[in-house]
């Protein structure tokens, strides 16, 4: 049968409030004392000369047991805490090496992948180039026919806008692919080296517009972020392709009322591109322009002749056309 709880209670209170005598380590003496209260370093004694704490540590060892402290425990449970700890910092330190490893492996992977890719981009370069002077040479002495067409593009408001004096370049077709295969490739490549300091910029951005939107730090943070993204996102853009573009077949120019004609060869796929702007407005002393860019596959197939106009509806920036690349302008 188990001790009733009240007895338990009893001979608790009796250890606690019976008058005792202490004396510490360092000669100290406390007589007719009781202890008040016990706490984990120490206990809290009532004598003549008033209230006052006695820590553990100035206890004999037979006291410090009798109260629940065994010093022996305490400084194993200790060192197994510095360890414990000492261990923790190790593995922190271990992953922060490992993070740090990691993240440079990943820079000399990226930056392998973007030197792999410029070396592809020169050669294919030039590789189109030499292809597109041969077919040059092939279109002087072709049968030809016409390709015919307007450029001009539609506002919001259904406003068509004819755009003269746009050049319109003639390629052939299996050069500018090879080419542009190439192009997205090294665009994929700077888009995804430049996209994590698009997000720290920003978020360094954001932090100090948060902190006082009109300081010069909030300022400067903006621009930062302004320039950064801009470099990223002209790997978007028609004008990141066009940049390559050289070398053309044959050259036109649209009229007054962007109209052209231009003499394509009767037979092989070929390609047409333009790229014009359009001033719209002027905001803040900023002057807004729209740019438009047309990569478009033609061919003959032996006709004499075919219209081909470009317009809204088959711009580089259109979803669902025929367009040979597909931007974000």
């Amino acid at each position: 049968m188990g001790t009733p709880t009240f007895v338990i209670l009893i001979v608790c209170f009796a250890t606690l409030a019976v008058a005792d005598y202490f004396r510490t380590t360092k000669g100290k003496e406390y007589k007719n004392a009781t202890v008040s209260r016990v706490e984990p370093d120490g206990i809290v004694i009532k004598f003549k000369g008033g209230i006052v704490k006695i820590l553990f540590t100035e206890l004999p060892k037979d006291v410090q047991l009798r109260f629940g402290y065994d010093t022996d425990k305490i400084e194993a449970e200790q060192a197994a805490a510095r360890a414990a700890e000492e261990k923790r910092i190790e593995e922190q330190r271990a992953a922060e090496e490992k993070r740090i490893d990691q993240e440079k492996a990943a820079e000399r992977g990226r930056a392998e992948r973007e030197k792999g890719a410029e070396a592809d981009l020169k050669q294919s370069v030039e590789k189109f180039q030499v292809a597109e002077q041969h077919a040059s040479q092939i279109y002087q002495n072709a049968q030809k026919g016409t390709v015919s067409g307007q450029v001009f593009v539609s506002s919001k408001g259904g406003e068509n806008f004819k755009l003269g004096a746009v050049q319109v370049e003639l390629f052939a077709r299996g050069a500018m692919d090879a080419l542009l295969a190439v192009l997205k490739k090294y665009a994929d490549v700077k888009i995804q080296e430049l996209s994590p300091s698009v997000d720290a910029a920003k978020a360094v951005s954001d932090q100090a517009d948060a902190a006082g939107y009109f300081s010069e730090a909030a300022d400067k943070a903006r621009n930062e972020y302004q320039k950064i993204r801009d470099e990223r996102d002209s790997y978007y853009s028609g004008s990141f392709y066009f940049s390559y573009l050289r070398s053309s077949i044959q050259v036109v120019e649209t009229d007054a009322d962007g109209k052209f004609i231009m003499n394509v060869p009767r037979q092989g796929s070929f390609v047409i591109a333009a790229r014009a702007e359009r001033y719209i407005t002027q905001i803040d002393w900023k002057d807004i322009t729209e740019h438009y860019y047309w990569l478009q596959p033609i061919s003959l197939e032996g006709e004499q002749q075919r219209v081909q106009n470009l317009s809204n509806k088959n711009l580089t920036s259109t979803a669902g056309t025929s367009s040979l690349i597909h931007t974000q302008d």
